[in-house]
Parts: structure tokens; C-alpha cells; sequence
């Protein structure tokens, strides 16, 4: 779950993940070397499980999805971290545009898992969150916004056409085509968009991906006025770049570059990092000298 929106609704304990908030509160998820355990004061659907562990996100089902260009590589990726999953939860989807809403400019970890806990904790249900619950929470511009935006994300409806979400997303104040992506991915909804940040712009790079293109951000003026089919600027935007070149795999692809980024390459571990002889180029070249 460490690279997952859905974190917001969990606690950690060694081993333990415990829902705290949401659909099947208190929910415990314990891992081991090789099984989890799962325990629940009810009865809990299996496919609901598999959302929130990411075991329902095979990578391996999706490679061809990917464009022959890259399809060697990602292949070869797929083969040394398959492990890392997406894990989503549907059901969840109002809290987890709120988590993605909050995650702008601050730090994920520290600030917005206990907003969204606290946020929880105040309302009780956040079907019947209101302004004043989020402005008790704090006064970060980011719960302020919340705030005056709460009810235009409250009335985000799931559509099977994940275009209209993303663009009734993005007409609201203060989100961003990354807010709308991530929400995308860890509400089930699709995985063909990755979004756009820093992690992901370093790791194409480091890989030899799209190394001959000038990449860009995508930009919300464009995203609501166009789908990544016929952006003229999809030839350059990475988001755009990954829904025509790896298609169902681009949120998966997007998510490996969050963890070995933040793991790896931002601590100079490139030896010790999974990719570095196989796959990234800076890691090869590092590796032998």
C-alpha cells in the first residue's frame, strides 16, 4: 500500500495494516513472507481484498498493451517487480478524491494521511462531510480549499466513460490533471493514465524512455478541452506519451517510478537497486565503474 492513496485509510502496525476509515472499518490485513492474513469482524467480499492488496493488478496480464518500442524493456520490468501492485479501493472513491485533492504541494506521509483520518474522525461518514468539519481539521491552504470546493467533489459521479470523470474532475477549482489521474487509478477506475510528477520525469529518463522527445506536463486547459487520442500535444506530454505507449500498463509503470525513486535513486542505492544492471541506464553505466 506504501505508494497508494488508499494509505489514508489505514493504520500501520509492524506488519498489520488496520482500515480505519471507510467501507469495512476495521478491516486487519497482516503480511507475511509469502501470504496475508486477513481478518474482519463480518463478512468481507474476496474481490474487494484483492483491490485493497493490489492483487488484482497482474502487470504480466497488460505487456501487450505496450507499443514494440518499448515493449523489450518493459518486459524485462515487469519481470524484476511484478511484486509491486496497484492497490485500489473503489468504494472509497469520494475519500480517496479527497486524499488526492489534499496531496498537492505537501508531503503525503506526513500532512495528508492524518488530515484524512482526522477529516474521518470528525464527520463520521464523509457522505456527510461538511466545510466546517474540514476547517476544523487545520488551516492549511489545502483544508481551506477543501472546503470551499467540498461539495463540487462530493458530486463527482463514477461513469463508465473515464474521459467525462476526468474532465468533471478537472473542472473543479484547484485540481489538476494529476489530482484527476491519481483518482482515476486508486478509485479502479482505469490505469491507462499516469500522472505526470517528478518521480515519473526522472525515472523515463533514467530507463531510456522517450529520451529523443523535450517532455512536458500535461496541462489542465488542454485535458479539458481533449482526451489523450487527440491532444496535439500528446506527442510530448508523458501522460499523453503512456496512454499511447503502454497503454493498461501506465499506472503501473507510473507507480514503479514513485517507489524507486523515492527508494533508490533519490538515496544514490543504485547497486543495491533492482533495476540498475537490467533495465535503467544510469544504473548500468554506475554499476560498471
Amino acid at each position: 500500500m506504501y505508494p497508494s492513496f488508499i494509505l489514508t485509510m489505514f493504520e500501520k502496525r509492524i506488519n498489520t495494516y488496520i482500515k480505519v476509515c471507510g467501507i469495512y472499518k476495521g478491516l486487519s490485513i497482516t503480511q507475511y513472507d509469502n501470504y496475508i492474513e486477513v481478518m474482519y469482524n463480518g463478512v468481507v467480499d474476496n474481490e474487494y481484498v484483492g483491490e485493497v492488496t493490489g492483487l488484482w493488478f497482474d502487470p504480466d496480464k497488460y505487456v501487450n498493451d505496450v507499443s514494440s518500442k518499448f515493449r523489450d524493456k518493459v518486459e524485462e520490468l515487469v519481470k524484476l517487480v511484478k511484486f509491486i501492485r496497484i492497490a485500489t479501493s473503489r468504494p472509497d472513491y469520494l475519500i480517496i478524491l479527497i486524499s488526492t485533492f489534499l496531496s498537492r504541494n505537501t508531503d503525503y506521509y506526513t500532512n495528508v494521511i492524518r488530515w484524512v483520518q482526522k477529516i474521518c474522525r470528525e464527520s463520521g461518514s464523509v457522505a456527510n462531510l461538511n466545510p466546517e468539519d474540514v476547517r476544523r481539521v487545520g488551516s492549511s491552504y489545502q483544508l481551506q480549499q477543501l472546503a470551499e470546493v467540498l461539495e463540487q467533489l462530493k458530486s463527482v459521479k463514477l461513469e463508465e466513460d473515464f474521459w467525462k470523470i476526468r474532465k468533471c474532475v478537472l473542472s473543479i477549482k484547484y485540481a489538476g490533471p494529476k489530482v484527476a489521474d491519481a483518482f482515476l487509478i486508486f478509485s479502479k477506475i482505469t490505469t491507462c493514465l499516469a500522472p505526470t510528477d517528478i518521480h515519473y520525469v526522472r525515472f523515463v529518463k533514467r530507463v531510456g524512455f522517450f529520451s529523443d522527445i523535450d517532455i512536458v506536463y500535461p496541462q489542465k486547459n488542454y485535458c479539458l478541452r481533449y482526451t489523450c487520442e487527440n491532444c496535439p500535444r500528446a506527442t510530448r506530454c508523458l501522460t499523453g506519451l503512456s496512454y499511447r505507449n503502454f497503454g493498461r500498463l501506465s499506472a503501473w509503470i507510473q507507480t514503479v517510478s514513485y517507489v524507486i525513486d523515492r527508494e533508490f535513486c533519490s538515496r544514490g542505492k543504485c547497486l543495491e537497486c533492482p533495476l540498475s544492471s537490467r533495465v535503467c541506464d544510469t544504473g548500468s553505466h554506475r554499476a560498471h565503474t
